[in-house]
């Protein structure tokens, strides 16, 4: 987009900014033009704009009207949702093609093809749509599709395929997936066109569609990470769709918990709550150790969407089937899930539920064993809990720690905004030099 740097868009209306090509004094002068066309003499300037996209307020019903003018929105879709949702940064392209093979081909050709990633900080479809999603993949049943012409693609090259994928998660789970799109997206590119031209048996077919699947879903998750939301959810959606061409339940199961929790961390609970129902209707057809991932991802979603009862229960079916679980019968891409993660989603629970004085403890248990890049945002819950509690020698210690593996290499946006919620929780005591000191390198960090 041009005239935009290389960081997510964080607000919808910075996406249709740059898609207009127009940086903030433009566009309010703009506004200011539209308007005294309209008869309205308004007062919108590039702090104004600042201000809308940082979420402080709205701009007002007449101000709404002018932009609708100059975007060419009808009057009646702006009114019919709130700001900035009128506004035409979402698509509904991925949701409206037909869950075929063929569809599934195109989809997953437009991810690997695109000349750049999409650079949305916001979910580029939320609301009913999103969680039609995972209706639409619960209700989908397309065939493998046919061999086309080229190659012979065999059980051997699909090994080496999978090696390639395994090798680039475990890369993923040291340092953060910032540094491996590109390298994701290229395996994504010969395994669509291997599809696209590979002669191969409906077995070897059904492996591939798994295995784009299985790289679709790392795609959505490194770009998560990144805080890249549109992108991700476009990955995930493509997970889905390859998922259920391959017949695959685990793994649409394993897309929608992401999903849900992407979710969830974007406010759309109500989504949220909705993929992970969908994710539940398959829980007789998994292994048990992705049935205690749903039950950890429910956790989540539902101590978001402030049903404590509710993420209680879930927290313990996941423990129940957590001890009931063959690791020997998980597939590779959930090799990642088990008592460390467990004990990260019970220590959220009790922060969320008003229970700090026990986050603690599970969350020491948790980050002492978990990957160095899931190792950097616990370490910022856990300096979080302790802050809670009162003790700000464990906040700060914790807060050390966790900048400590960022600028050892550990490149995840997640770990960083964990890091600046912890800023913020240290208000109360920012006249204190120690925690000055310890703000200072957030925002470094951060910079």
């Amino acid at each position: 987009m041009a005239g935009q740097p290389d960081e997510a868009l964080h607000h919808p209306l910075a996406y249709v900014r740059a898609r207009l090509g127009l940086g903030k004094t433009k566009f309010a002068e703009t506004i200011r033009l539209h308007g005294r066309a309209l008869g309205c003499n308004l007062g919108t300037t590039r702090s104004t704009v600042f201000k809308w996209e940082r979420g402080d307020h709205a701009p007002d019903d007449i101000t709404q009207q002018v932009i609708a003018h100059i975007l060419k929105v009808p009057d009646s879709a702006r009114t019919s949702v709130p700001w900035p949702y009128w506004l035409p940064a979402w698509e509904n392209s991925s949701i409206a093609a037909p869950w075929t093979s063929a569809a599934t081909l195109e989809s997953l050709n437009q991810l690997a093809e695109g000349a750049s990633m999409d650079r949305r900080g916001f979910l580029g479809v939320g609301g009913a749509a999103l969680a039609g999603i995972g209706a639409q993949w619960a209700t989908a049943d397309p065939a493998v599709a046919a061999a086309a012409t080229g190659d012979t693609v065999t059980p051997a090259t699909v090994d080496r395929l999978s090696e390639r994928v395994e090798s680039l998660r475990a890369l993923e789970q040291q340092t953060g997936g910032s540094d491996y799109l590109d390298s994701a997206r290229a395996d994504l590119r010969l395994i669509t066109r291997m599809l696209d031209n590979g002669r191969y048996t409906e077995a070897t077919g059904q492996r591939l569609y798994t295995l784009a699947a299985e790289v679709c879903c790392l795609l959505g998750w490194m770009s998560y990470d990144a805080s890249l939301h549109t992108a991700a959810q476009q990955h995930y959606t493509a997970a889905l769709r390859s998922a259920r061409t391959a017949g695959d339940d685990t793994l649409g199961a394993h897309t929608l918990c992401f999903m849900a929790t992407q979710a969830a961390n974007q406010r759309e609970q109500r989504a949220a709550v909705s993929l992970m129902d969908t994710a539940e209707t398959v829980r007789s057809r998994v292994p048990a150790v992705m049935r205690a991932s749903v039950a950890a991802h429910q956790t989540t979603v539902y101590s978001k969407a402030g049903e404590t009862r509710k993420a209680a229960e879930a927290l313990n079916r996941a423990f129940d089937a957590l001890d009931r679980a063959d690791t020997a019968d998980a597939p590779t891409y959930l090799a990642w899930f088990g008592e460390s993660q467990l004990r990260s989603t019970e220590g959220r629970f009790l922060l969320m539920s008003g229970q700090a004085h026990r986050t603690t403890e599970a969350l020491e248990r948790s980050v002492t064993q978990a990957a160095p890049r899931d190792r950097a945002v616990r370490y910022g819950t856990l300096a979080l809990a302790y802050q809670q509690t009162g003790d700000l020698d464990g906040a700060l210690d914790a807060t050390h720690k966790a900048a400590d593996l960022i600028e050892e290499g550990i490149h995840s946006q997640r770990s960083v905004e964990r890091l600046q919620e912890v800023s913020r929780a240290f208000a109360p005591h920012r006249n204190e030099a120690r925690v000055r000191e310890a703000s200072e390198r957030i925002a470094v960090l951060a910079a």
